[in-house]
């Protein structure tokens, strides 16, 4: 049952986030991808996997999986046209795993620094401060 549980929570915190963060761009809130996508995301997987007692490295990969498979159908980066690769595309392939991989990793702090720390607090800014280092360098390399 942990496992289920974990899924769903990854799930629900990927489901919010998505629409928090297409609402406030709707809204034409400036700074979504850099500062508040991590923001809602890692307050939601962190959040959501504590109050519902749910493994934290387990939701944050969840929750990297989903928004993997949003990456997918959305075609390559920059309108570069794809190769593909055993039937998918190797431009879809790349921000899907990376989105999986590096929710993973994000997951893994904070559980490193929860365990470390018992400080929900502390384990919350580590995933955070990862994940805006991580948006930062993805968002400089499209530029």
């Amino acid at each position: 049952m942990f496992y289920v549980k974990t899924l769903l929570v990854g799930f629900s915190a990927a489901l919010c986030a998505w629409l928090l963060n297409r609402l406030l761009l709707h809204l034409g809130v400036h700074g979504v991808p850099a500062l508040l996508g991590p923001v809602i995301e890692e307050t939601l997987k962190t959040g959501l996997a504590l109050a519902a007692g749910a493994s934290l490295a387990g939701v944050h990969s969840t929750f990297g999986l989903i928004e993997g498979l949003w990456e997918l159908p959305a075609g390559s980066p920059l309108g570069a046209p794809a190769a593909p690769l055993r039937g998918y595309p190797v431009a879809w392939i790349g921000p899907a795993l990376a989105a999986w991989g590096g929710h993973s990793f994000f997951g893994l702090l904070v559980l490193l620094t929860y365990t470390r720390t018992g400080h929900p607090g502390t384990a919350w800014a580590m995933g955070l401060l990862a994940h805006l280092a991580w948006n930062r360098a993805v968002l400089a390399l499209h530029r």
